[in-house]
């Protein structure tokens, strides 16, 4: 009986020993991962951006490569020179448009003189909102400082919105250009990468670890496509109209349909007010055709998408968007990538989950 007892107390003692070795190690663990993303986190998002460009432009790395005769150290170097070459030379136009643009406006509006334009007479004649419409427009043109005055606070409030939009844009850039140059060094070790990639997967999903990794790749290359790739496509499109159609500080609309469709805000929302000023100031016939333009390139979202986000993908074009969206909404623009990779192995998760009891 005495042994048996002395045994116990010997087992609880291992036990607790065990215990207290694991309740250790696992409490170092934790704090080497805390330490390490605190080290790390200045520059987490930079790398994971670029990671995420380097899976995106891999295929075209891969068949510029075989074009340089399997040179791929070189063709990753062009592909990082060109991406940064295609970031830099808008950028510097659209910062320079926006800057001259602002400048304008307060000139502008600091000289005595200045008078907003007056609408003309047909404006009253728009079907539901032509009268309200042209009823405030005179009133602004006729008293502009007083209706500033009277707008001041939310004139305040907006031009702060603005500034910042712009400083987080120029800081954006640069981070991007940064992105960039780390993609380049991906691109380059890319094959050990995608091993270690392999390993990873298998190591968290077993047999399934190459099909989830799959999943992951297709679904950040047709989020970049679908989202990223139809925003600039559309911005661009949009901002061609815009400067020829020579509306004024065409460079900050610019910058606003870019916000908006990122952001998944349909840029035909943006149309509506440009039409109006078209068809007040224009003539008739090229507010008409500039104004149909606008219309179809604003719309021109709801048939890319739809071909771009499912292509070469098992999971249905719905489930990436709304990942993509919710991603957006909760994580920012990293969460783009990031919501609709979760939801779409999710939802591979749940069919093979659904399969194994069937």
């Amino acid at each position: 009986m005495a042994s048996n007892t002395k045994l116990s107390r010997e087992n609880d003692n291992n036990y607790l020993r065990i215990a207290i070795d694991l309740v250790l190690k696992v409490g170092l663990l934790i704090l080497v991962i805390y330490l390490c993303y605190r080290i790390l986190s200045p520059f987490i998002s930079i790398v994971v951006w670029g990671m995420i460009i380097a899976v995106i432009l891999f295929p075209i790395s891969n068949k510029l490569s075989s074009l340089l005769g399997n040179r791929h150290k070189l063709s990753s170097v062009l592909i990082m020179l060109i991406a940064l070459l295609l970031l830099t030379l808008p950028s510097i136009w659209l910062v320079n448009e926006i800057v001259e643009g602002i400048k304008f406006l307060s000139e502008s509006m600091q000289d005595e003189n200045f008078t907003f334009p007056a609408p003309s007479e047909s404006v009253a004649e728009w079907p539901l909102i032509g009268s309200w419409l042209y009823d405030k427009w005179m009133d602004l043109s006729q008293n502009l400082g007083e209706s500033l005055e009277r707008y001041l606070p939310q004139i305040t409030v907006w031009g702060e919105r603005v500034l910042g939009t712009l400083a987080n844009t120029g800081m954006g850039i640069l981070a991007f250009a940064g992105s960039i140059i780390i993609a380049g060094i991906f691109l380059i070790y890319f094959e050990s990468g995608a091993e270690s990639g392999k390993k990873l997967f298998r190591k968290i999903a077993g047999d399934q670890g190459d099909e989830f990794l799959n999943i992951s790749v297709v679904t950040m290359r047709n989020v970049a496509v679908g989202v990223l790739g139809v925003a600039i496509i559309q911005t661009s499109l949009m901002g061609v109209g815009l400067i020829l159609a020579q509306i004024p500080l065409a460079g900050l609309w610019i910058l606003v349909i870019l916000i908006m469709t990122i952001a998944q805000i349909p840029a035909l929302l943006f149309s509506i007010p440009v039409i109006i000023y078209m068809f007040a100031f224009k003539d008739p016939l090229p507010a008409a055709l500039w104004s149909v333009y606008l219309l179809v390139m604003g719309a021109l979202d709801n048939i890319l998408k739809p071909m771009f986000m499912g292509k070469g993908s098992t999971v249905p074009t719905i489930v990436i968007f709304l990942g993509a969206i919710g991603g957006f909404a909760a994580f920012g623009f990293i969460g783009l990538f990031l919501g609709a990779m979760l939801l779409s192995l999710a939802y591979r998760l749940y069919l093979a989950w659904v399969s194994s009891e069937a």
